[in-house]
């Protein structure tokens, strides 16, 4: 009769092994496949949202747009990240452009209201919440510059819907002194709030100043949009 001996068993545990590793590495395939293919929805669900959220944003719905680019943020996991290891050459956006984006909605949703002479609290408050988000430098300098002269000017609309129009035009030389040159926003509803309190207080001075920066903006500045066309509107009516 054939025995069984002690030097069968290391030949049967390297089997084994060998069977586990294989075993370990196929479940690590599909766990891998797993993660991989969650990882493609995510980034076929953000560039969804995104486009999606352009095209309400260009078509003139920001408000519309704003949840789905906050949306778009959610989609960043560890899967995506997974997923984005293999598919560099994917255009990827990164949290901090989307927040950039979100406050850029934020601010754009704001102005409208300003121009209507509405505070915006909200919107600003969002933009600020969005700041918190992004890294020190150059770009998150210029945002914040930006979203504190909307704060300002969500002031402003209060003051000037309280009637303290001289107030709201010392205030408004404040405003401008924080302001970016490059704050194009600001600049057109600088032009609305003077012609507001020119017809509040009656002032002619205050209506031309008003006047000269608008020929200047549409001029100069070629600025040539439906709030400047609608700016020589209100000024002549």
């Amino acid at each position: 009769m054939k025995k069984i001996t002690d030097r069968h068993f290391p030949v049967r545990a390297g089997g084994i092994a060998l069977i586990l590793v294989i075993l370990l590495l196929v479940a690590g395939l599909i766990v891998a496949g797993v993660i991989y293919s969650q990882g493609s929805k995510m980034q076929q669900q953000q560039e969804k949202l995104l486009a999606d959220g352009y095209q309400l944003f260009n078509s003139g719905s920001p408000e519309k747009a704003y949840p789905l680019f906050k949306e778009a943020l959610a989609t960043f996991n560890s899967s995506l990240n997974f997923y984005r290891r293999f598919n560099a050459a994917e255009n990827q956006v990164t949290p901090d452009e989307i927040h950039e984006i979100a406050i850029s909605v934020s601010l754009a949703i704001a102005h409208e209201k300003f121009f209507d002479l509405k505070s915006a609290d909200e919107w600003v408050a969002r933009a600020e919440e969005d700041l918190k988000h992004l890294p020190e430098g150059e770009r998150k300098a210029e945002l914040s510059a930006t979203t504190a002269t909307a704060r300002e000017v969500s002031k402003l609309c209060k003051t000037f819907n309280d009637g303290d129009y001289e107030q709201a035009m010392k205030d408004l030389l404040e405003v401008e002194k924080i302001s970016q040159p490059s704050d194009q926003d600001f600049f057109i509803f600088e032009i609305r709030f003077l012609i507001a309190c020119g017809k509040a207080l009656n002032e002619p001075a205050i209506l031309n100043q008003a006047r000269e920066l608008l020929f200047f903006a549409t001029t100069d500045a070629g600025i040539d949009n439906e709030k400047t066309r609608s700016l020589w509107g209100i000024l002549t009516n």
